[in-house]
């Protein structure tokens, strides 16, 4: 039969009759195959792990960490088939299938440590639970894992026996035993305790177990150590060790007969000489051998290693080291040892000479001195006793004497530097020994001169020459002696003219102060001094003779000056003009000789000519060739000198001519007016129009004429000439700007022989008109006056199309809160700034400025930067000025922001000047109509941001007796003053940011804010304050200094005195009542600003804070 299951259907017909009805029914039919396969078992690996001690229920997995997996397969049914259910039955108690097929712990406690078993070998079969069909065995493996649960054991250890001594030596090996595997079977030893503080004599090694003695041991102790083995996971056991120390062969150390020896050697002893014997005796009867262990470490001694003799082996030398303390050891063959310390004193010998200290000496000694001490000089003996016995000597011809017991040099009679300056001998010191040893140093003596001498002219008489005309110009040098160390010489002028010339009192230099005359005199005398020497004797002054040389420093002078002459134009040629004189002054030739010459100006030179040397001005050329009227004949006078000096004098000439025409053939223009037009960017040289003259040919070519502007050309912007046509062409001499002037009005008028002109139409009026272009940029107006709300500029210098200006706004913020006016460039708010993040501060925003705004293309754009900041009310400082009027101070107002500027680098805006409000002696508020209030706030130029008064840029001094909340209290100390508050609603606010208003406060008026630019800069500062006692009286007022709270505190200033910047009559200016606390350091002059400050100080400015 098929494996599988087979489904049959069955057709039933019933009622088969003459009717034929039918009916039919379906019958399914399932046939079940008989067991012809046996279960299949399937595993995902037939080797597992688990480790020991795992709990019931822990899964076997494989290498790979993944779980024993069974599956059982029959082929009897098919996919579609029911699968049956099936049992496992395992030949091993240790170990179940779960209900998931996996391979599970079925015990506790599988211990892996013999003598368990460290695997299970068993089988598996599947069989199903409601059949009898079984699958074959599988058989599987199953390997327990090593966990560290067992700890070394270490063994009963029997006591051991250890000879006694000090060299390193085996006791035994420790062995300890781990069930376990791998690492955690590794096993370290170590000593946990060993008593009778052996700590330091045993030592184990901890990979061996190997226990050593690493100290000296005594035969007789006794030790117990504890050994303890420890695995890698801290598991461990211990074992006890009984040690016991059994006598060695050598026990006993040898001694010395003394522990101390105390030895004198004299310092001469020679070497190889015996110091001591040093005896040591060693119980045991061993031989003992010696050494120095300590305290020869100049080798100066060596003892006999076998006999125990102490001798010297290098000089010694007391005076270098006089003591010493010797170690001696004695050790017997076993290497026990025992000390004994040998003390050694060196006694002295007269080995040493004396020394100086300092050698060589140098003193001074003034002259003059008698009994006067020197200086001292001093040697040292390094021996002891009489042999360091020091005495001094020195020769006997000297003016010097010394103490033989202090080396004290003084002089035995005075002394003269003039006749010697200076003395050198030698100073012998000797010890105090039978037989003395010397010492010899050179001592030098100085001898200081005092101002004894006067001060003498060797030579008695200079003599200089200085040309005329040089100040301060070096003369000479003039020298005197003086014979003292000290020279001391103030050179003076006795006699002479000392408005001409000076003396250096320290140098003796001779100058001019002034230019010298030769005219006036050709030579000067001097008697030169000193001040140190007033007598008359010889030498005492000497002359300076100084000639002064001449130099052509006068210039030719005309001593006639010529009246204006006419000349007919048919004069003759050679006709005498006139005659003209010039002298000179200077002394001596060639600078006194004079000649004569025409210099140019015009057509003189062509027409007139002068003798060089007679200065006569004759007629050279036809005066009819030119139709000029009047000549200009500039005749300049010079001298011959070096340098050369003229003089220019000029000479008028008048022309009358004689000739004339009929008025219809005369010369004249066209036309009595012109109108022309010139584009602005024409350059120089720019031919505007030619004008035509009329009858310009009909008297022929010979005739002269000319053109020129007679009026209107002041800044010479046109020039005219005349045409090889004999016309008049019209020209720019200069570039001309529309912006600058839009139209020019000139004449132009016919210059010819007087006869041919037409009189009625030689003056023509020209109209020159300036053609605009756009060459300008829009620029911003930052007007100098006082801050508005009004934003003036940009402006444009061109005209029409190329003048109209379209603004934008850019910037952080600015379309959500401000808006532009394209067209008038006013910028006002959009919405309410109470809610502005405080790091959108400031606003920084650009407006920019275009000309020509319907083109595309010739065009101009500017930008200027905007700074908005917001006013709050700790921004708000009030500077008070107590003896001035608002309107006063507003004419000063300028003057007092510039002092502000000098004072500091803030930015200063002014709000308002109002009449000062002060707390008054009752406590009310009151006004002061004589005095001011001037609202400001400061800015930092660095960061553009507006500053709280409370910032340390501004704020400088806070002191405060009480703290009281919006209260007045007078303080009581004149010593401290507290800061001043202003009620809010006392006062109406604007908020200006940087030249810009914006009314925070008046809500309004969001839409009306307009900006203002301006270049200011306001500056305040209180760098310079500090405080003075309170000696300025309220005898006006009888006011007294408000207090408030910090957290409202605005800062008030006044001016003391009655010298201020804003002037007044005394009863107008008078000191401030309350504000004398605080004065700025500095004085401050305002002398450029047209104040006088009388018999008072100057500016004293106070600041109450």
């Amino acid at each position: 039969m098929h494996s599988e299951n087979k489904r049959i259907s069955i057709f039933i017909a019933q009622e088969i009759s003459e009717a034929k009805r039918s009916t039919t029914a379906k019958l399914f039919i399932t046939v079940k195959p008989v067991d012809a396969h046996p279960p299949e078992i399937s595993m995902s690996s037939r080797e597992g792990y688990v480790d020991e001690n795992s709990p019931i229920g822990e899964k076997v997995v494989d290498l790979n960490g993944k779980p024993l997996l069974v599956t059982v397969q029959d082929r009897d049914f098919s996919a579609e088939d029911p699968k049956p259910t099936y049992t496992y039955e395992l030949t091993t108690p240790y170990f179940a299938i779960d209900k998931e097929g996996h391979l599970a712990v079925n015990e506790n406690n599988l211990d892996r440590d013999p003598p368990n078993p460290g695997k299970f070998k068993f089988q598996i079969v599947a069989r199903e639970k409601n059949g009898i069909a079984a699958s074959a065995p599988m058989s599987v493996t199953v390997h327990l894992r090593d966990i560290n649960d067992n700890a070394p054991m270490l063994p009963i250890i029997s006591p051991v026996s250890v000879p006694a001594g000090d060299v390193k030596r085996k006791v035994m090996t420790i062995q300890a035993t781990d069930n376990d595997e791998g690492d955690n079977a590794v096993v370290r030893y170590s000593i946990y305790h060993v008593s009778n503080n052996g700590n330091n004599k045993f030592t184990i090694n901890p990979q061996t177990g190997e226990l050593e003695t690493v100290g000296k041991l005594n035969a007789g102790d006794q030790y117990s150590l504890t050994v303890q083995a420890t695995d890698k996971g801290g598991l461990y056991s211990q074992a006890i060790v009984e040690v016991t120390i059994s006598p060695g062969p050598n026990t006993q150390a040898p001694y010395f007969e003394q522990s101390v020896y105390d030895i004198e050697v004299s310092e001469g002893a020679t070497i190889n000489s015996t110091v001591a014997t040093i005896t040591a005796v060693d119980p045991e009867g061993d031989p003992v051998s010696y050494s120095i262990v300590s305290g020869n470490d100049l080798r100066q001694f060596a003892v006999g290693s076998k006999t125990g003799v102490m001798t010297i082996i290098r000089q010694l030398d007391r005076e270098d080291l006089n003591r010493y303390q010797l170690v001696i050891k004695g050790e017997d063959t076993g290497k026990l040892s025992s000390t004994a310390t040998v003390n050694i004193k060196v006694t002295d010998i007269n080995d040493k000479n004396p020394e100086f200290v300092g050698d060589p000496y140098k003193f001074s000694v003034k002259e003059g001195l008698n009994r006067t001490s020197v200086g001292f000089v001093h040697a040292t003996d390094a021996d002891e006793g009489i042999n360091a016995l020091v005495t001094y000597l020195i020769p006997t011809d000297l003016p010097f004497d010394i103490d033989n017991e202090t080396g004290e040099i003084t002089t035995n009679r005075p002394l003269d530097y003039e006749t010697q300056k200076e003395y050198q001998f030698v100073v012998t010191a000797k010890d105090g020994a039978p037989d003395p040893r010397i010492a010899t140093a050179t001592v030098s003596i100085e001898v200081i001169d005092i101002e004894d001498e006067l001060p003498i002219f060797k030579k008695l008489e200079y003599e200089a020459t200085v040309p005329e005309n040089m100040p301060d110009y070096f003369i000479t040098d003039v020298k005197a002696e003086d014979p003292d160390t000290i020279k001391k010489i103030t050179y003076v002028i006795h006699q002479g003219p000392t408005d001409l010339f000076r003396i250096d009192e320290s140098t003796g230099s001779v100058f001019t102060t002034r230019g010298l005359d030769y005219e006036k005199d050709s030579q000067h005398v001097l008697v030169i001094g000193t001040l140190e020497n007033m007598s008359n004797n010889k030498g005492s002054t000497t002359k300076v003779i100084v000639n002064v040389e001449d130099r052509n420093d006068i210039p030719p002078v005309f001593t006639i000056i010529p009246h204006p002459i006419t000349l007919e134009d048919d004069v003759a040629i050679g006709t005498t003009v006139t005659t003209l004189i010039a002298t000179d002054s200077d002394g001596t030739a060639p600078g006194n000789k004079v000649r004569y010459e025409i210099i140019g100006r015009g057509k003189s030179t062509k027409y007139f000519q002068i003798d060089p040397d007679t200065g006569v001005l004759r007629v050279t050329n036809d005066l009819k060739k030119e139709i000029d009227t009047e000549y200009q004949v500039d005749v300049k006078a010079y001298d011959l000198g070096e340098p050369q000096l003229s003089s220019v004098i000029t000479v008028d000439v008048y022309i009358q001519h004689v000739a004339t025409v009929a008025p219809e053939v005369g010369l004249r223009f066209a036309d009595t007016s012109y109108s022309f037009q010139v584009p602005e960017n024409s350059t120089a040289g720019y031919k505007i129009k030619t004008l035509t003259i009329v009858n310009s040919r009909t008297h022929g070519v010979n005739i002269p004429l000319k053109c020129q502007i007679i009026s209107g050309n002041k800044d010479g912007k046109f020039f005219i000439n005349v045409t090889e046509e004999r016309n008049c062409a019209l020209y720019l001499n200069d570039t001309v700007d529309y912006e600058t002037q839009e139209t020019y009005h000139f004449e132009v008028e016919i210059m010819s022989l007087q006869g041919f002109i037409n009189k009625e139409f030689a003056i023509t009026q020209i109209t020159v008109n300036v053609v605009d272009i756009n060459d300008n940029k829009p620029y911003f107006i930052f007007p100098n006056s006082e801050l508005k709300k009004v934003l003036r500029g940009p402006d444009d210098k061109d005209s029409g199309k190329y003048g109209k200006i379209k603004y934008s706004l850019s910037g952080n913020n600015s379309a959500e809160y401000f808006a532009i006016d394209a067209s008038t460039g006013i910028i006002k708010t959009k919405k309410s700034f109470q809610d502005v993040d405080e790091l959108m501060l400031p606003f920084k925003l650009s407006a920019k400025a275009r000309d020509n705004p319907n083109s595309t293309n010739d065009l101009f754009e500017t930008k200027a930067p905007i700074i908005v900041n917001l006013i709050t009310q700790e921004n708000r400082i009030i500077l008070v000025i107590g003896d001035a009027k608002p309107d006063l101070v507003q004419l000063k107002l300028d003057d007092i922001i510039r002092i502000m500027q000098e004072q500091s680098g803030l930015i200063v805006g002014i709000e308002k000047l109002t009449a000062r409000e002060y707390v008054g002696g009752n406590g009310t508020l009151e006004t002061d109509q004589a005095a001011t209030d001037v609202w400001f706030y400061v800015v930092d130029p660095e960061t553009d941001s507006i500053l709280p008064r409370n910032h340390s840029l501004v704020k400088r001094y806070k002191s405060y007796k009480e703290q009281i909340q919006r209260q007045y209290t007078v303080p009581a100390s004149p010593a401290r003053y507290d800061t001043v508050y202003v009620e809010p609603n006392l006062k109406e606010y604007e908020t200006q940011v940087l030249q810009m208003c914006v009314p925070v406060d008046d809500h309004e008026d969001y839409n009306d804010l307009h900006l203002d630019f301006s270049n200011k800069n306001h500056v305040f500062s209180l760098d310079n304050v500090s405080y003075i006692s309170k000696d300025n009286n309220l005898k006006k007022y009888g006011q007294q200094s408000p207090v408030s709270s910090e957290s409202a505190t605005t800062a008030r200033a006044s001016s003391v005195g009655d010298g201020h910047i804003l002037s007044s009559d005394e009863d107008e200016m008078n000191a401030s009542p309350t504000n004398d606390n605080v004065m700025f350091k500095e004085k401050k002059d305002y002398l450029n600003l047209g104040f006088s400050y009388g018999d008072h100080s100057p500016v004293e400015t106070t600041t109450e804070l």
